[in-house]
């Protein structure tokens, strides 16, 4: 409607594809301790999934409609993301170390939001970017010792992304990028064997988050 009122006329479809490099901040990239007071190993459970993550990759698919605005151009877009990190080497060792299996970690947001940017020349062309939407946050499950394993069912939660980079001519793109991938309440599957009393009731909060580094290429 805001659009429509301006008068605004849409220039062009563009349709992008980011591959993105990540790095795990807020709770997800907390220390995690897997040893109790005996140094005994304790597998990841309620208390501490969706920490220890480790550097990850993922990949974005987009499409928007460019806005002539006089000033730069405008463009809503909607986009998904999968999104993986893997747990931290210390934590993988702990696991191994005891013959068993550390969990991984996959976010999906899905977004809408809006992207400014304002040619400089036909090389660079900044941009600032805001979004909203709703992450799906997923943990593999994990094997711990005496042949019991960890399944968890995590909670969605509202999401939000911002960025800014630069267009370098048409068709690349580079930008970095912060992920607020929302606050997740994870509580164990029913399936899981390593369930403790009083599992259905849900973990704290974790808040999960990304530094994303995207480069993305334009059609």
């Amino acid at each position: 409607m805001f659009l429509a009122g301006q008068g605004l006329q849409a220039q062009e479809m563009e349709y992008s594809v980011f591959f993105n490099g990540l790095l795990p901040v807020a709770e997800f990239n907390n220390k995690v301790d897997l040893a109790d007071d005996n140094l005994n190993f304790v597998p990841m459970n309620r208390e501490n999934i969706g920490t220890g993550a480790m550097a990850g990759l993922g990949g974005t698919v987009r499409v928007g409609v460019w806005f002539d605005l006089g000033f730069g151009e405008l463009m809503p877009y909607v986009d998904a993301s999968l999104l993986w990190n893997t747990s931290k080497s210390a934590v993988r060792n702990a696991y191994d170390e005891n013959q068993a299996k550390a969990p991984s970690y996959f976010n999906v947001p899905l977004t809408l939001g809006f992207k400014y940017r304002y040619d400089i020349n036909d090389i660079l062309r900044p941009f600032a970017e805001i979004g909203i939407g709703y992450d799906m946050f997923f943990a593999t499950r994990s094997y711990g010792v005496d042949d019991r394993w960890y399944k968890f069912k995590p909670s969605g939660s509202v999401s939000w992304e911002m960025g800014l980079g630069t267009y370098l001519g048409n068709n690349v793109s580079v930008g970095l990028y912060y992920l607020g991938l929302g606050s997740h309440r994870i509580e164990y599957a029913s399936k899981s064997t390593g369930r403790e009393d009083g599992s259905t009731l849900p973990t704290i909060r974790r808040t999960i988050g990304e530094l994303a580094l995207r480069i993305g290429f334009h059609f």
